[in-house]
């Protein structure tokens, strides 16, 4: 009967400690930095993106293509999300798989798009801090040539 006790507060010792480890990952208790970042901090010249509202899960922007070209991206999962510390920017590692597909999407000049980054199924909420999101699209005036990569970059702060 003792044996019996002790297996099973062992048992239930295991299954509390591995719910509260379930429950720090789901929301994230602090995110890990990944490599510090290479990504430029480039924009193309009229190509604006601004913080519309952010918080510890979320961020949404407003993007306008205020250029002669048309812009081409991965579909709006396709991002990064860096964090700055010391002064460096590192990028934010995901605690989870992602599924993503493989949209192509066009944004034609003087095109404005408003969309959301949902961070929590991908990063957990974050901590406070100052992050960016990058992300990049190739823009093209003839679909010959002249196309070039460019990143769009917004920074905002966790509070």
């Amino acid at each position: 009967m003792k044996k019996i006790i002790i297996a099973a507060a062992l048992l239930l010792l295991c299954a509390s400690l591995m719910s509260c480890d379930m429950i720090n990952k789901f929301f994230g208790d602090d995110i890990k930095l990944g490599d510090k970042s290479d990504n430029p901090k480039t924009e193309e010249q009229g190509a604006v993106i601004t913080r519309v509202s952010s918080d510890s899960s979320s961020l949404t922007v407003k993007i306008e293509n205020n250029t002669d070209s048309t812009w081409q991206s991965g579909n709006m999962r396709d991002y990064s999300l860096e964090a700055e510390k010391d002064g460096e920017w590192y990028t934010v590692t995901q605690i989870g798989e992602l599924a993503n597909t493989m949209e192509l999407m066009i944004f034609a000049p003087g095109e404005t798009l408003t969309h959301t980054f949902e961070f929590r199924e991908r990063y957990g909420n974050l901590t406070p801090g100052k992050y960016r999101i990058v992300k990049s699209f190739w823009a093209n005036k003839t679909a010959t040539a002249d196309a070039h990569e460019f990143h769009l970059v917004c920074e905002f702060t966790v509070e």
